[in-house]
């Protein structure tokens, strides 16, 4: 067990400067946010084959849950998907969707590698192949943070006032929706860790990172929940960019986030391999 001291804290900080923690993060933010206008175009469209009753149903559970400024232009979008199905559009937005995340997940990858000092030497296709896995994961961690952890207290109190749900269930579903979006923060995160590097992880060697990673993504989701609960009319200031740019810090500092986990991994791998090898280095003396 490796010893977390000061000492290991600040090396862990300096070399996150060097590894351009800021910059990777900024890159992967923007891949992201680049994914999520076809990841749009992809669902509105597909929601427009939805029956008209259906589709009017959604539309107004979106009302109650999101942040009026995102709510004017989602539900702009929907009417015009639904003046204009097109099933090749579909189909292209979910390639583009898929293209755009996984150049995120390349990069992550690639981050991650240079966290270990290892360089990749795996086939382009087996790397893709990797990248695509986890850019459904990743889309599955994003979408399951928005609906348990930022939107969350906005849908239990839609269920509460519209549905008529009792209040007690309401207190339920409060508990409940951190157990299953930390829970899903930590598989995801493990599975990250573990299988991305072009090294063997093991599961003990991931879960400092995974557990850091889970806690500072839920640290800036509940600040951004805050925020789209009790500052939902940002839109009166900055217009309707001031949601994009919201979006756009909130994806930068959970790319840090994520970031800052495979940095920790790989310190604490490194002392423990250092520690492992003077010892055999002290025996092997010891023999002579």
């Amino acid at each position: 067990m490796v010893k977390v001291t000061k000492e290991n804290i600040l090396e862990i900080i300096r070399k996150s400067r060097y590894s351009e923690i800021n910059s990777k993060a900024a890159e992967i933010a923007f891949y992201l946010l680049l994914s999520l206008f076809p990841f749009l175009l992809f669902t509105i469209n597909a929601l427009a084959y939805i029956p008209i009753m259906q589709t009017n149903r959604y539309i107004y559970i979106l009302e109650k849950i999101i942040p009026q400024g995102a709510f004017d232009i989602a539900s702009s979008m929907i009417q015009s998907a639904i003046d204009n199905r097109s099933i090749s559009l579909v189909i292209t937005s979910f390639f583009l969707t898929i293209w755009t995340s996984s150049r995120a997940v390349r990069g992550l990858i690639r981050s991650i590698n240079r966290a270990y000092n290892v360089k990749e030497t795996r086939s382009y296709f087996k790397v893709f192949r990797i990248a695509m896995i986890f850019t459904i994961m990743l889309l599955i961690l994003i979408f399951s943070s928005m609906i348990f952890l930022v939107f969350g207290e906005r849908l239990g109190h839609f269920l509460l006032n519209y549905i008529g749900v009792d209040r007690v269930l309401i207190n339920i579903w409060n508990m409940w929706r951190y157990l299953i979006g930390l829970s899903t923060m930590i598989i995801i995160f493990l599975s990250l860790y573990m299988y991305t590097p072009n090294k063997k992880v093991k599961i003990k060697d991931a879960i400092p990172g995974s557990i850091i990673s889970t806690i500072s993504w839920f640290f800036i989701s509940y600040a951004y929940s805050y925020y789209a609960s009790h500052f939902a009319n940002y839109e009166v200031i900055y217009g309707s960019i001031g949601g994009v740019i919201i979006l756009m810090t909130w994806m930068y500092l959970s790319s840090w986030a994520i970031l800052i986990g495979s940095e920790v991994n790989a310190k604490l791998y490194l002392i423990r391999n250092i520690r492992y090898k003077t010892k055999i280095k002290r025996k092997i003396y010891k023999n002579k």
